[in-house]
């Protein structure tokens, strides 16, 4: 009899065993960049104040991110769990943003929209300035002993992988890259500086495409400081963009940009998709609790191809004299993990030694100094694996860059 009641014993925890494997694997399984596409466009969406912008409404009330499967999270906008077995430190900052999401009792559609929960990021607006294409200074790209290469650039500086394709390619086209960040300090460069040379800013962001084509698709922070009459007006803000087809799009909650403070930290995942097809964005300002995913339609450019998964720190375009905008001195900012997939699923660190890897150096107006670069992306073999170290330099951060 004892054998008995141990073997029934020993059937229910088997059978239980088998029910909680089967129950992780179907929350584990990572979905196809085809069938994201397909759970995104079938979403249910709020029209944002910029035509055919949208945003994925966000998860109802009780929703449970942890515990829910990847179509489930990809249904709201969120995005899916990193592979905890091959990125523990991955899954474990994801997880850390996901419990910071705040989930909506409703949100009600059409431009201006109010919900539940003010910190309900699914409106947007234009800026009249742009963060575009890598656009090259005249000194030609340096090859560097880990077989990396670097170039000098007016608007960037940061890292890339990058291929060679000239149009998409459902395995080898780059289709999403996640960075989590943290907001620096805005501030005019040290010294005492005439206020006509202001204002200042700088968008940290990743995205796809851009280094070497004229499509960039993008999410990120941006600091800005107004130095009109001296008075050191400062804002924060998250936003959305895909250039040329937009300018930078600040993220709303309600009738307010979504607040942001220095010191916050950023998760940004940047999705791609075909050519034309419609492309996506999620920012989460973590400290803050309020995210979102928008839906960004093509309107102009190349299309997308997937040639580079970009983290980049850079000053936006442009001024009347078809300039980059003055740059914010940011002094230092960091950006720990970061990683890009293919169509294929194949995962991607910045900083991999090899020749499909670019480093940005900004130079100033003058192309005569670097103003911002990636200082530190990790030990050989291991570049930027996870951290990536920034800093602006030169008259950026002291004295003030001028164009004469």
């Amino acid at each position: 009899m004892q054998n008995q009641n141990w073997q029934k014993v020993l059937a229910v925890a088997t059978v239980t065993v088998l029910i909680v494997s089967f129950t992780t694997l179907a929350v584990a399984q990572r979905l196809s960049s085809d069938d994201r596409r397909a759970i995104f466009a079938a979403a249910p969406r709020v029209q944002t104040s910029v035509k055919g912008v949208t945003a994925i409404a966000g998860a109802p009330k009780g929703f449970d991110p942890l515990t829910a499967t990847n179509r489930e999270l990809l249904s709201y906008g969120l995005p899916q769990r990193p592979d905890q077995t091959v990125d523990a430190k991955a899954y474990g900052i994801w997880e850390r943003a996901m419990l910071a999401v705040k989930p909506v009792a409703g949100v009600a559609a059409g431009a201006g929209h109010t919900s539940s929960n003010p910190m309900t990021a699914t409106d947007v607006k234009a800026q009249p300035y742009t963060s575009r294409e890598m656009m090259p200074a005249k000194s030609a790209p340096k090859s560097n002993v880990d077989g990396t290469v670097t170039y000098d650039s007016t608007n960037w500086s940061g890292i890339a992988n990058f291929n060679t394709l000239t149009k998409w390619n459902t395995k080898t086209s780059f289709d999403e890259v996640v960075s989590v960040w943290n907001v620096p300090v805005s501030d005019h460069p040290f010294g005492n500086l005439p206020c006509a040379e202001g204002p200042w800013y700088e968008v940290s962001w990743n995205g796809i495409d851009g280094a070497f084509n004229g499509d960039v698709v993008q999410g990120g922070s941006e600091i800005y400081w107004d130095g009109g009459g001296c008075s050191g007006s400062i804002s924060y803000s998250g936003w959305v963009e895909w250039y040329p087809s937009y300018s930078i799009l600040t993220i709303y909650c309600g009738s307010s940009p979504c607040p942001v403070s220095p010191g916050d930290d950023f998760y940004a995942v940047t999705y791609g998709a075909p050519g034309t097809d419609e492309q996506y964005v999620f920012v989460e300002d973590i400290t803050q609790q309020w995210s979102g995913t928008f839906g960004l339609p093509y309107i102009t450019g190349p299309g997308l191809v997937g040639r580079s998964a970009e983290y980049i720190v850079e000053r936006p375009c442009c001024d009347g004299d078809g300039y980059p905008l003055p740059l914010n001195n940011y002094i230092y900012e960091f950006f720990d993990d970061s990683f890009a997939y293919d169509g294929a699923g194949t995962l991607f660190y910045p900083g991999n030694a090899g020749t499909h890897t670019a480093i940005f150096d900004m130079v100033d107006d003058k192309d005569d100094q670097i103003i911002s670069e990636p200082l530190w992306y990790g030990t050989a073999g291991n570049q930027g694996k996870y951290s990536i170290w920034f800093t602006d330099d030169g008259c950026a951060y002291s004295g003030g860059c001028t164009k004469d």
